[in-house]
């Protein structure tokens, strides 16, 4: 107990020989012996919470916080001592070669894929933000300039400042997927028939103050007329908007604004997602490794969708070894990204919380893209499976599906589904299945009259098509009675007797 009175009063004197100026050097710290009641309590003050455990939190701190904790008699540990110190290290980090993306460099490279790639990509600036930077987008896809009826997916990094590696994920994305479309069958599969949009940098002023004056900054750079600055653009979206998990002081790292949208990077992504209707996000941030999913504004909120978000959930923590859970598990926030997209525009919205760090060294992006960017994949991929049993699947998508398309939709929300017991959902997802099905049945039969087999042949050894196959046999048997040689003749009796 001495020992560790010791180190607490050490750390402490370390902060007063800190920086001798107005603002107070800050501090990254494990607070303990706290109880989920007060973690939710110190989120709802608008302390910065990193992250947390059963009895913990790693909260951004001051030392007269930090002394008010050990007062309490909550045990405090210093993990990063001067935060801005830290910022100063990640960039020193750097080399040449091996470095974050800026703005700058951003904004570059994308318009150098858009020169080298012309055939599947584009360049779009959705919106401005505060300090007037174009809130970058590109888009990849087949016919990049048209607006196909495709299934969307959206990646998004840097709502907050200083999390630089969610920048990388994204671009790192966007370099595989433009890279290895001339090679890779299945990357080509994924750009033919979705439309994937990447939002790097959604907050480019923050980033930007983070890295040009090396220090650690969560917010925008919203001039709040009191001499404070910021809003968190994770607690500005409109869904549930409130003080739970954020802050209504503007000095506060979690400050909300002054009400929804009232921020134009937030308000850049709300006109973007609804003009877009995406079936699928992820938005980045870090750290915690963690996959976190809607609704995070409060415990126990029903998620109609909660069997989908759970098995993609699980599914992409295969590939990157992290934590699955609702986000109200790490603490309720309100205003978040996530609850917006999902509770109003019905997406299949995650937030991964990258690295066990805000920012790694430089050394260590190739290392946490390699654990990221097949999950991303695998999200843009279920965009057009799980993502057409919710209600952001349209009859417009259904009726654009492709044969693979509609089959791999149907294999996966049979093997999902079977046998589910919430009646209500069960039969929503029936009635989207009922109409991939008939899509499917459509395409083999014009197959079919073609005296084209493949696509019959394997929908027949399909078990999860039982109802698609249901729709041929109708639908065969129907024509071949009224219109002769319609069909072949031993088609037909196999259909018959299939």
């Amino acid at each position: 107990m001495r020992r560790f009175l010791v180190t607490i009063f050490c750390c402490m004197s370390l902060f007063a020989c800190g920086q001798a100026n107005a603002e107070p050097v800050r501090s990254l710290a494990k607070v303990t012996k706290l109880t989920n009641k007060q973690i939710v309590s110190l989120a709802a003050q608008g302390f910065d919470i990193a992250k947390r455990g059963v009895n913990f939190a790693e909260i951004v701190l001051d030392q007269a916080q930090i002394k008010d904790f050990v007062m309490k008699g909550h045990p405090v540990k210093v993990i990063i001592e001067d935060l801005d110190v830290y910022i100063k290290k990640a960039k020193a980090s750097q080399t040449k070669n091996v470095a974050y993306f800026t703005y700058v460099t951003m904004e570059k490279q994308f318009k150098a894929w858009v020169e080298e790639y012309p055939e599947i990509c584009v360049l779009e600036s959705i919106g401005k933000s505060c300090e007037d930077r174009d809130i970058w987008a590109l888009k990849i896809s087949d016919n990049p300039k048209k607006n196909e009826p495709e299934p969307a997916a959206l990646l998004m990094g840097a709502h907050h400042s200083r999390e630089w590696p969610s920048v990388e994920v994204p671009m790192a994305t966007a370099k595989k997927l433009l890279t290895e479309y001339a090679q890779n069958e299945e990357v080509k599969k994924l750009v033919d028939n979705r439309e994937i949009w990447i939002v790097p940098m959604v907050n480019p002023d923050g980033v930007t103050y983070s890295m040009e004056k090396s220090k650690y900054w969560r917010k925008n750079r919203r001039n709040n007329g009191n001499g404070s600055y910021g809003v968190d653009p994770n607690r500005n979206y409109s869904y549930e908007w409130g003080n739970v998990g954020a802050s209504s002081s503007p000095s506060s790292d979690t400050y909300h604004g002054t009400g929804p949208f009232s921020e134009p990077e937030t308000l850049a992504i709300k006109k973007f997602a609804e003009r877009e209707k995406f079936q699928a996000s992820i938005s980045f941030h870090t750290y915690s490794e963690l996959i976190l999913y809607p609704f995070g504004y409060g415990y126990n909120i029903p998620n109609p969708d909660s069997k989908i978000f759970v098995k993609m959930a699980g599914d992409m923590a295969r590939f990157n070894k992290y934590t699955p859970q609702n986000s109200a598990e790490l603490y309720p926030a309100m205003g978040d990204c996530d609850d917006f997209l999902y509770g109003d525009l019905k997406m299949l919205s995650f937030t991964f919380e990258l690295c066990s760090t805000f920012i790694p060294p430089a050394s260590q992006i190739s290392e946490f893209n390699e654990l990221n960017v097949p999950a991303a994949l695998y999200l843009i991929d279920k965009a057009g499976t799980y993502g057409l049993v919710t209600p952001s699947g349209s009859d417009e998508l259904i009726n654009s599906l492709g044969f693979d398309g509609s089959i791999r939709a149907i294999v996966d929300n049979v093997d999902l589904f079977a046998g589910e017991g919430n009646i209500p959902m069960r039969n929503e997802v029936l009635k989207q299945l009922e109409k991939i099905s008939q899509r499917a049945a459509l395409l083999v039969c014009e197959d079919l009259r073609k005296g084209n087999s493949e696509s019959w042949q394997r929908i027949k050894n399909t078990a999860q098509a039982t109802l698609a196959l249901s729709f041929i046999r109708n639908r065969v048997l129907f024509e071949s009675a009224h219109e002769k040689n319609l069909y072949r003749e031993d088609l037909v009796e196999e259909i018959k007797n299939s």
